[in-house]
């Protein structure tokens, strides 16, 4: 039985690109419920869905908007994820969900080397915390429970890190800081390709995706051919600095101990993608075509890199 009706939360970056690649199928045509904080100023606009403004902490309104759903998808941004994706787990299981999409879209972050990155002395705060929030979701195959999840992992967003919208590439100064000499290959996956992929897995067997962590790549690359394409696209040359994964580990490690635990979850998502432990280097997402309903093409990193070039004006 298909994922029909979709209880869809969130309706940021990724979102504003998932949402209507989802109303744009007629196979299956889907019937889509956006909720959004009631917080929001002005409520988002999609045409052919139902938009509802919730409070996610009222459990017993999340169950009501739930009930009927095929799946829930979750695409809410940042830190409060955490928090809403386990508001999220608790309504759906409540409602008889089938399927639940948490808003996970990251590493994986259940690899060795990414688990040992982000167990520290202390835990990290709720909205930090992603490796238990991922366990739980993994669990749910043992509880047998109506809710099962999907989870689609894909590395890096790599069209915001080359545009230099996180740290380390700073196209618009003609630098970038060099991990472990840069030579370490990690996958990555722009926000469209990754909104593909969403598609593709809500139309699949669910048998297929029933409790699966999909590995998801549109690309295979390093930073140094990252820096050449930079440099090749824009006629220019770039500051190298290089950095070592064990300064930048000590790096974070202060972060943590200083109480700021956003650099520090950051830093740690720089080690881990671009460090060349494997949490970042998802090559068998390489083969993902969603049973053939993937209908978006992967891009080369030169297409991705002249891309972001371009919209931030410096190509």
């Amino acid at each position: 039985m298909p994922f029909i009706r979709l209880v869809m939360a969130g309706t940021g970056g990724l979102a504003k690109l998932a949402i209507p690649a989802i109303l744009s199928s007629t196979q299956p045509k889907f019937e889509v419920t956006i909720l959004t904080r009631k917080t929001s100023s002005t409520p988002p606009s999609f045409p052919g869905a139902k938009v509802v403004q919730v409070d996610y902490s009222d459990h017993a309104e999340l169950v009501r908007l739930s009930a009927g759903a095929d799946a829930i998808v979750s695409l809410v941004n940042g830190g409060i994820s955490r928090i809403v994706d386990r508001q999220l787990l608790a309504a759906a299981q409540e409602a008889g969900v089938r399927r639940i999409f948490p808003s996970e879209y990251s590493l994986e972050i259940l690899h060795p080397s990414a688990q040992s990155l982000l167990t520290l002395d202390k835990p990290w705060p709720d909205n930090l915390a992603v490796v238990p929030l991922a366990k739980e979701f993994v669990d749910l195959a043992n509880k047998g429970g109506p809710t099962s999840f999907t989870t689609i992992v894909p590395s890096a967003f790599i069209d915001e890190w080359v545009k230099g919208s996180f740290a380390l590439f700073e196209p618009k100064n003609n630098k970038v800081t060099v991990l472990d000499g840069g030579d370490h290959p990690f996958t990555g996956s722009s926000l469209p390709f990754i909104a593909g992929c969403l598609v593709a897995a809500l139309k699949m067997d669910e048998e297929k995706t029933k409790n699966k962590r999909l590995h998801v790549s549109e690309v295979r690359t390093t930073v140094n051919e990252i820096i050449s394409l930079y440099e090749k696209i824009t006629g220019r040359g770039f500051e190298r600095v290089p950095i070592t994964t064990q300064e930048l580990t000590e790096q974070r490690n202060r972060y943590f101990a200083d109480g700021q635990s956003f650099p520090a979850i950051l830093t740690t998502i720089q080690i881990a993608a671009f460090g060349g432990g494997g949490a970042g280097d998802l090559e068998d997402g390489l083969q993902f075509d969603g049973d053939g309903f993937l209908d978006v093409k992967r891009k080369s990193i030169e297409q991705l890199v002249r891309e972001g070039l371009e919209m931030i004006g410096v190509a």
